[in-house]
């Protein structure tokens, strides 16, 4: 029997797309489901890629290159493959060439699956099988900190009135030549926020010297993680989570805050989730009332798990092709 072909990568790097692709495959398998096989792309040779390319009819895709999406969305359409090809972002957040890369690999995809209302609507008129399924896959699996880190991060706790965390896969820019993440927004704002911390998740190690460049002597309650770590561990430190990001698909981040009970503040560039605080412009939020109101805003509900079950709506689209 032909099997669903999932292509992608798993940490490391920690990032949104690489912790779905491994939720995914860890669940499929803890549920018995034995109708797919995976393959890294990031530790498997081209050869072997295409050997299993060729050896199977269906394949759901996870590559965030608009380029690379419509080579395998022209390849596949030329082969007679089904190839489903999860979009892990916003419609139309590229230039202009890269933006037509996408529209024209949904046009030609099976099944092209987006992360919002406003991306399916736009994607619909490309490919009329365009589904919505969010990529938030909840995991109970944690990898606690080491006692190193953990204790530095309860230091700054101790020493702060509010503790706020926020994280970024790496330093990126939108098409306008902002930063994705906005994080030296949050710097700035937590510099001039008295009795405030910021805990700044940077697998990548990028963010660190960068800050330092554009914004020299501020050190002071701001602590850099630059190193793989669960995301999950800071959050449980922390009085409030900040996704100050230009454009975003599901945020991962946001979603296991809600779970942990932790005031989540984010921007209004899509729709979030019912119990996030939004905003139009970081530099004008009240930190302080901000923090106060979401704390009365939570409840025992707010980490219930309530919401569509990815994984069986995954399967699902998996048994029906």
């Amino acid at each position: 029997m032909s099997k669903i072909l999932i292509l992608g990568k798993i940490p490391p790097p920690i990032g949104g797309v690489t912790v779905h692709v491994s939720r995914l495959i860890e669940w499929l398998s803890e549920r018995n489901f034995n109708k797919f096989e995976f393959c890294d792309i990031k530790k498997r040779s081209a050869f072997y890629i295409f050997l299993k390319i060729l050896q199977c009819r269906s394949i759901h895709l996870h590559i965030s290159n608009p380029y690379i999406q419509l080579l395998f969305a022209i390849f596949c359409k030329i082969t007679f493959k089904k190839l489903l090809l999860t979009y892990h972002g916003n419609w139309g957040r590229y230039g202009y060439s890269k933006n037509i890369a996408v529209n024209l690999s949904a046009c030609l995809a099976y099944i092209p699956i987006v992360q919002n209302e406003e991306s399916l609507v736009k994607a619909k008129w490309w490919n009329r099988n365009t589904v919505l399924i969010s990529t938030f896959i909840r995991s109970k699996r944690i990898k606690p900190l080491h006692k190193e880190l953990s204790d530095k991060i309860l230091h700054i706790r101790k020493a702060c009135r509010m503790l706020f965390c926020t994280n970024a896969w790496n330093l990126t820019f939108d098409k306008e030549g902002k930063e994705i993440y906005g994080i030296l927004d949050i710097v700035l704002k937590i510099a001039n926020t008295p009795g405030a911390g910021l805990v700044i998740s940077d697998p990548s190690g990028n963010y660190q010297p960068y800050v330092k460049r554009h914004c020299p002597g501020i050190t002071a309650n701001i602590i850099f993680i630059s190193e793989n770590h669960d995301f999950r561990n800071v959050l449980a430190l922390s009085d409030a989570f900040i996704r100050n990001t230009t454009t975003d698909g599901v945020s991962l981040s946001i979603h296991e805050a809600i779970e942990k009970n932790v005031v989540v503040l984010a921007s209004d560039v899509v729709r979030r989730p019912a119990m996030c605080r939004l905003y139009t412009d970081f530099s004008k939020v009240n930190l302080e009332e901000e923090l106060h109101e979401g704390r009365q805003n939570l409840n025992s509900s707010a980490g219930s798990g309530s919401g569509p079950d990815t994984l069986e709506m995954l399967m699902q689209l998996y048994n029906r092709i």
